[in-house]
């Protein structure tokens, strides 16, 4: 969230916006070369502790050519120098998402800090130094050298989980995951959805600022998980009605967050941005972020019932709405308070579907 806001305060929201459609390249990129890895390895993790170091390994390396693969298909969509930095980018990605169901398991979360830490504490000292130098090139050059960095600390740090002799592709995982790839891909897009339709109205502005909204209010969303997150392993072990009292804490918890965050949100947007947004669209904003609050243990709960296909169609739900609604609040001129009030509307229309869902069955 920070690294577009420091490009935007130094250099120009037109830099930032050029940059966005490599972003956006790299996140659907990643959300297939992670193919339910987390998911999957959280719920194996769990139910299956004695084969940590086995299904790690093993689900790394089926993995991996996956990166080398959208690496290349980078050379059809962007100029051939690029290329090689979007490999280290997607690499040292693949590193760090490969371990997150390692970090939450085992709770390493001090570990993780540090690396998040000072890695992005060079990287920021780094981008700061060439602020007037910088280009596009040169951009993508700092944050794919501080991707790579990132990912290999992940890795060595993690690599006494490594079991060489599970080295080996499992191709049959990609069809065992399926339904959690299915989830991951219509969750992402499900929160991004609207950002690729401005994007690809071509206005680099807009879309510069559109991406910053959205990836405040994501992660806004993403605070939810980061309540349970910890304690995944506890779900997939207990009762339901201990996930049941889980969920309405959580619920709860979201009913002070979101609205403090809200309040962050507004003094970022007007300090850096120089937005100043209607009432309407915190409205909207407060009704895309608080559902996940809601449903967000309710996921997990269906995924101990191995039921991933439900979540998986009611993303997919929620996902078509979006586009459509987004398009067309976009397409009648309501700007970025229309795009964001068809997300809200999605996600909505989700909350709906998971309540009336029966959690006993």
């Amino acid at each position: 969230m920070v690294i577009p806001l420091i490009v935007i305060k130094f250099s120009s929201k037109e830099l930032w916006g050029s940059f966005v459609s490599l972003l956006l390249f790299s996140l659907v990129a990643l959300q297939i070369i992670n193919w339910g890895n987390k998911e999957y390895l959280l719920r194996q993790f769990s139910q299956f502790p004695n084969k940590i170091k086995a299904d790690y390994s093993r689900i790394l390396f089926t993995r991996l050519p996956l990166v080398f693969v959208f690496s290349i298909a980078a050379a059809f969509c962007f100029p051939f120098s690029f290329c090689v930095f979007i490999l280290l980018w997607i690499f040292g990605r693949f590193l760090t998402h490969s371990v997150e169901a390692l970090i939450i398991y085992e709770k390493k979360f001090n570990r993780a800090m540090a690396i998040e830490v000072g890695s992005f504490i060079i990287f920021c000292a780094v981008l700061y130094s060439l602020i007037p130098k910088l280009d596009l090139l040169l951009l993508l050059v700092i944050y794919s050298c501080y991707q790579f960095v990132k990912g290999m600390l992940y890795f060595l740090v993690f690599q006494n989980f490594l079991s060489y002799h599970n080295l080996s592709i499992d191709l049959k995982y990609f069809s065992l995951t399926f339904p959690f790839f299915m989830l991951s891909i219509f969750g992402f897009l499900a929160s991004k959805i609207d950002v690729y339709i401005i994007d690809h109205l071509g206005d680099k502005i807009v879309t510069s600022d559109y991406q910053v909204i959205n990836s405040l209010l994501v992660f806004t969303m993403s605070l939810s998980a980061f309540l349970y997150a910890p304690f995944t392993k506890n779900i997939y072990r207990n009762s339901q009605p201990v996930i049941q009292k889980t969920q309405r804490l959580v619920a709860l918890a979201g009913l002070g967050i979101v609205p403090v965050s809200l309040l962050i949100i507004y003094a970022i947007l007007g300090f850096y941005l120089n937005l100043r947004l209607s009432i309407l669209f915190y409205l909207a904003a407060f009704l895309y972020v608080y559902p996940s609050f809601v449903y967000g243990i309710k996921v997990v709960g269906l995924f101990k019932q191995h039921r991933e296909k439900t979540v998986v169609l009611y993303l997919l739900a929620g996902t078509i709405i979006n586009s459509v609604l987004s398009a067309a609040f976009l397409y009648f001129g309501f700007g970025i308070t229309g795009a964001l009030f068809g997300s809200a509307i999605a996600q909505l229309f989700v909350l709906i579907l998971f309540y009336f869902t029966d959690f006993e069955k």
